[in-house]
């Protein structure tokens, strides 16, 4: 599996390290790693990097088509593990912390006076919840939140449309930014990652990919992956895993959906890593012999 995605690593890699070269002109192209297969990687990511913080305030209108305003922004954050209550209260500084350094480094620091992070936090609720079970309950959130913001109220049916995760058609809230389409969750895994990598991880969710019924919940996962039941790497999950510390820059990607289909990686692959020590949760797989 980790063999597979070796392409991607180390072209990733290079992108994230050679910011001096043209972006338009870098190409890589990386070949007979896995049989046949190779990858073309372009300098995509490079201009990712390069373009700032230029979507968060809305620029180009999308999110204010619909809602009365844009702001706040932030992430909403779930908590699904409650073992370490001193490594959570650490993730939440190192999560908040991320957002003030991420601001002066793209001289932004006028978004944050808007920022805003939903926590949930609630045992009960969430203790050792799936991405499935996190998924419901964003999209139930989701519908509540949005629909006094409407600039034109929603129908009977739109509100019911807005409250179905499991729907195919995502127009309603497809343009609504970052905030109601993606959050955070933070499980034991996350938290580890402070201890056991140099940089920790969170994972994100996305509310319009990998919805599962009830009844369709009950599945083996591929070995090697984290969720999933195909050896296929490109199998959409729903979740990935991210850096904290590209948070606030993972914001601005995802204000424009579509943004999913480019940064996805299916866990436990993570953008940057070059082999299976780099991966979350190495720490608890047995090493291949």
């Amino acid at each position: 599996m980790f063999l597979r995605s070796t392409v991607h690593r180390a072209a990733k890699s290079v992108l994230f390290n050679t910011s001096c070269l043209s972006a338009p002109t870098l190409s890589i192209r990386i070949a007979g790693l896995v049989g046949s297969q190779s990858r073309r990687i372009t300098g995509h990511r490079i201009m990712e990097e390069k373009r700032g913080l230029s979507q968060i305030d809305d620029p180009n209108g999308h999110v204010r088509m619909d809602l009365k305003s844009h702001f706040p922004w932030g992430w909403v954050v779930y908590r699904t593990s409650y073992s370490d209550e001193e490594a959570w209260q650490k993730m939440l500084n190192i999560l908040r912390e991320k957002v003030e350094k991420s601001l002066q480094v793209y001289e932004r620091m006028d978004l944050l006076p808007f920022h805003e992070m939903i926590i949930m936090d609630d045992k009960a609720k969430f203790e050792g919840a799936t991405s499935h079970d996190i998924r419901d309950h964003f999209t139930g959130w989701v519908a509540d939140t949005v629909a006094p913001k409407m600039i034109t109220a929603l129908s009977e049916s739109e509100m019911k449309q807005l409250r179905d995760p499991y729907k195919e058609d995502h127009s309603l809230e497809w343009f609504l930014g970052a905030r109601y389409n993606f959050c955070l969750f933070i499980d034991d895994i996350c938290l580890e990652s402070m201890e056991h990598m140099r940089r920790p991880v969170v994972k994100m969710l996305a509310k319009n990919f990998g919805a599962r019924k009830p009844e369709d919940r009950n599945y083996a996962v591929y070995p090697g992956w984290e969720d999933g039941e195909t050896e296929e790497g490109d199998e959409d999950v729903g979740w990935m895993y991210t850096w904290v510390m590209e948070s606030v820059s993972n914001y601005d990607k995802m204000m424009e959906t579509h943004e999913w289909y480019d940064e996805y990686r299916r866990p436990p692959d993570i953008w940057y890593a070059l082999d299976e020590s780099q991966l979350p949760g190495h720490w608890r797989r047995s090493p291949v012999k």
